[in-house]
C-alpha cells in the first residue's frame, strides 16, 4: 500500500535527522555521543503538548498506562523508535507477490 510507504519514508527521514542532530556535537568534539530519548526532544520542541497528552491520556485511561506503557515508548531514543516505526511502516506497506492460481 503506498500511504504505508510514505509514511515509512517519513518515519525514516525522522530517523535520519534526529541521528544526525544526535551524532552533531560528537562531530564538532565539543560533546560525547548521546542520543536523547523522544521525550527529551518533545520537551525541549513543545512542552505544553507533552503535558496536554498526559492530560488526556491520564483523563482517559488508569494512571499505570501512562507511567509503564507511554513512557516505555517515548521514553526510547528517537533514532531507534523513528527507526522501528519505519520498519514496520515499511513491511506492512511491502508490495505483495502475486500469486498465480491455477484449477484445473
Amino acid at each position: 500500500m503506498p500511504v504505508l510507504r510514505f509514511i515509512a519514508s517519513l518515519f525514516a527521514l525522522v530517523a535520519v535527522v534526529a541521528l544526525v542532530a544526535d551524532a552533531t556535537p560528537t562531530l564538532n568534539g565539543s560533546a560525547p555521543f548521546a542520543m536523547n530519548t523522544v521525550v527529551a526532544d518533545w520537551m525541549l520542541l513543545a512542552p505544553a503538548t507533552l503535558v496536554a497528552a498526559r492530560t488526556a491520556v491520564l483523563g482517559a485511561t488508569a494512571p499505570w498506562v501512562w507511567d509503564s506503557l507511554v513512557m516505555s515508548v517515548i521514553g526510547l531514543p528517537a533514532p531507534i523508535l523513528f527507526g522501528l516505526l519505519a520498519l514496520a511502516f515499511g513491511f506492512l506497506g511491502r508490495r505483495r507477490e502475486e500469486m498465480k492460481l491455477h484449477i484445473n
